[in-house]
C-alpha cells in the first residue's frame, strides 16, 4: 500500500509540474479556447489539462507500474487518443476524422491485448449473457460511447474532472472491495493526476494560477481510461465487478449523452452537433449558477457511484440494478426533456 500511495502521489506531483510548463507553450502555439457563442468564458483559455493529465499517468505508470503488455498497449493507444484530441482542440476535426481515430485506437486495445467485453453477466436472470465474436463489435460500439460521452458533457467549470474523479475513485474501491488491488493503482493514478487540473481549473488559488481548460484532448483521453478500466474490472475469470454496475458509475455522462442524442434526433439535428440542451445548460437555464450547478450534477454523480457500489457489495441481483438504472434513465430523459422546453418558453437562446 506504501507503494500505491507514492504512485499516486508522485501523479500529482507530475499534473502539477506539467501544468506549469505547458501553459506559456499552449499560449505560444494557438491551443487556447477562444469565447464564442457557446463559450462564455472570459478571454483565451490554455487547452492543456488533459495533455497534463496524460503525461502525469505516463511518467507515474513508467516509474512505477509493472510493464505489461496491457499497460503497454494502453499508454500507446492514449498518447494516440491525446494526440487526436489536440489536432481537434487546435483546428476543430470534422466528427468523421474524430470517429475514425476513435476506431483505430479501439483496434489497438482491442486486438493489442486480445481483450474485448463477451460477458455482459446475468441480466435478465436467465443466466450470464455471452456474446462471442460478437463481443468484438459491442467493444467497438461501448469505446466509441464511453470516449464520446465524457467529451459530451464538458461544458462547465470542474464538470467533466469531478465526474471523472468519481468514476476513477468509485472503480478503485470496487477494485478494493474484490481484493483485486493488483489494479488498484490504475484508477488511483488517475484520479490523483486529475486534482491538479481540478485546482487551477476551479480557480481555488486566482493570486498564483490561472484557469486552464481540459479541451477534447483530456475529455477523450478521460472517456478511453473509463472504458479501459471497466473493461479490465468485469471481465475474465478474475473479475472484480459485474458489467451492470458499470452503467451506475459513470451514469451521468451516459445519461446526458443519450438523452440529448434523443432530442437532437428528434430534432432532425445530427447526435454531434452541439447546442445549449445538455443538463448542465438546462439547470442554469432554470437559475442556478455555474457553481451551484457543478455541486448538484457532481451529487447527483456520487449518489449514482453509491448506489452501484452497494449494489455489487450487497450482491443484488442483476436483472434488478438493471431495471433500475432503465426506469432511472427513462425518468431522467422525461423531465430533463420537460424542462428543457419549459426554459426554451422561458428565456429562449
Amino acid at each position: 500500500m506504501i507503494i500505491t500511495a507514492l504512485t499516486a502521489l508522485s501523479a500529482f506531483c507530475f499534473a502539477l509540474v506539467a501544468i506549469k510548463l505547458f501553459k506559456p507553450i499552449a499560449v505560444d502555439v494557438g491551443l487556447v479556447d477562444k469565447p464564442n457563442a457557446r463559450k462564455r468564458h472570459e478571454g483565451q483559455i490554455p487547452l492543456i489539462g488533459g495533455i497534463s493529465i496524460f503525461v502525469a499517468v505516463l511518467a507515474a505508470s513508467l516509474l512505477w507500474l509493472p510493464n505489461t503488455l496491457e499497460l503497454r498497449m494502453y499508454l500507446i493507444a492514449s498518447a494516440m487518443m491525446v494526440f487526436i484530441g489536440a489536432l481537434d482542440d487546435k483546428f476543430d476535426l470534422k466528427v468523421r476524422i474524430r470517429i475514425v481515430g476513435q476506431i483505430i485506437i479501439a483496434s489497438l486495445m482491442i486486438y493489442g491485448v486480445g481483450g474485448y467485453i463477451g460477458n455482459l453477466g446475468n441480466l435478465f436472470g436467465l443466466g450470464n449473457i455471452e456474446l462471442g465474436p460478437v463481443g468484438i463489435i459491442f467493444t467497438y460500439f461501448a469505446i466509441i460511447v464511453v470516449i464520446n460521452a465524457y467529451n459530451m458533457v464538458d461544458g462547465i467549470d470542474g464538470l467533466i474532472g469531478s465526474l471523472s474523479l468519481n468514476t476513477f475513485t468509485a472503480i478503485a474501491v470496487l477494485f478494493l472491495i474484490s481484493g483485486n488491488t493488483g489494479y488498484l493503482s490504475y484508477p488511483l493514478i488517475l484520479a490523483t493526476a486529475t486534482l491538479p487540473y481540478l485546482i487551477f481549473n476551479l480557480g481555488f488559488f486566482k493570486n498564483y494560477s490561472k484557469k486552464i481548460f481540459m479541451g477534447d484532448a483530456g475529455s477523450m483521453f478521460i472517456g478511453l481510461s473509463v472504458i479501459w478500466l471497466l473493461t479490465i474490472g468485469t471481465q475474465g475469470e478474475n473479475a472484480s465487478f459485474r458489467p451492470v454496475t458499470a452503467l451506475w458509475i459513470c451514469a451521468i455522462p451516459l445519461m446526458d449523452m443519450l438523452a440529448i442524442v434523443m432530442r437532437r434526433y428528434r430534432k432532425g439535428k445530427s447526435p454531434f452537433k452541439p447546442d445549449r440542451d445538455h443538463l448542465h445548460h438546462i439547470l442554469q437555464r432554470a437559475g442556478l449558477s455555474s457553481r451551484q450547478t457543478l455541486i448538484v450534477i457532481s451529487i447527483a454523480s456520487v449518489v449514482m457511484s453509491l448506489l452501484g457500489v452497494l449494489g455489487e457489495y450487497f450482491q443484488v441481483p442483476e436483472s434488478i440494478e438493471l431495471a433500475l438504472f432503465v426506469l432511472m434513465f427513462i425518468l431522467y430523459n422525461k423531465y430533463a426533456r420537460h424542462f428543457s422546453w419549459k426554459y426554451d418558453e422561458i428565456a429562449p437562446l
